[in-house]
């Protein structure tokens, strides 16, 4: 809806947004019911560099590495996420990046939330 009325920075802003939370969903299932998660993963969560993040959880990050080699778009894809900046929530986002943050991020087949969905 955002880019639909032209409000590029928050298109940009949310898609990122959306990829933070879903990796989050991710790091936080590793925690099972009833234990007691290290403190220093809890505490390295509470980031919005979606590259750490991938990180954070090394068992993704060499998924991901391998998928990248598989698949050229999502390699691509990746690199125009993985720049994501939540401090640009103040800046004033043209439309190519907010619609390029988007493709990437939703594009059927290599989109990265896509590839994201499929490791929950």
């Amino acid at each position: 809806m955002l880019l639909e009325d032209n409000l590029w920075t928050g298109a940009y802003y949310m898609t990122g947004l959306a990829v933070e939370c879903a990796l989050k969903s991710c790091l936080a299932s590793a925690v099972k019911e009833h234990d007691f998660p290290d403190k220093e993963f809890v505490n390295a969560m509470y980031v919005h560099n979606l590259e750490k993040l991938f990180k954070l959880n090394g068992a993704l990050w060499v998924a991901l590495q391998a998928d990248m080699k598989a698949d050229a778009k999502l390699n691509v894809n990746w690199s125009t996420v993985k720049d994501w900046d939540d401090n640009k929530r103040y800046d004033i986002v043209e439309e190519l990046q907010a619609r390029a943050l988007h493709e990437a991020t939703a594009v059927v087949g290599s989109g990265v939330m896509e590839w994201i969905r499929g490791k929950w």
